[in-house]
């Protein structure tokens, strides 16, 4: 799921965003801010792939994916709404981000929501 709530236009459209490229392709409902000079309210729900100082790396069901940076101001909640820290984050845990997208295509997290915790191997 990808959600954009901004300015006034929709357009259908899917975003791919990888290494900074915006790709597109149609299938999915977005709305994009008039400003793009600003960045734009945005909501994604995915897996992490990738865990580093910082940032993380997440995929969307429909093979999206989306570099997310955080800091000690994103808001971490737990699967049942408790606070929650960096540290519960785990590759292969569905999460849901808001933040800001930026122009680079990078998501500034101002909250991580843990869904789902990641598969036992």
């Amino acid at each position: 799921m990808v959600r954009m709530r901004a300015g006034a236009l929709y357009v259908a459209v899917a975003i791919v965003l990888t290494n900074g490229a915006w790709n597109w392709f149609s299938g999915a409902r977005v709305c994009l801010a008039s400003q793009s000079s600003q960045a734009m309210d945005f909501t994604v729900e995915g897996k992490i792939d990738t865990l580093g100082q910082n940032k993380l790396t997440l995929s969307t069901e429909e093979n999206m994916i989306f570099h997310v940076r955080y800091d000690d101001k994103t808001e971490i909640k737990g699967e049942d709404g408790s606070s929650a820290t960096s540290k519960d984050l785990r590759v292969g845990q569905e999460v849901r981000v808001e933040g800001g997208l930026d122009e680079s295509g990078e998501i500034a997290a101002a909250r991580i929501e843990l869904l789902k915790p990641p598969a036992e191997k």
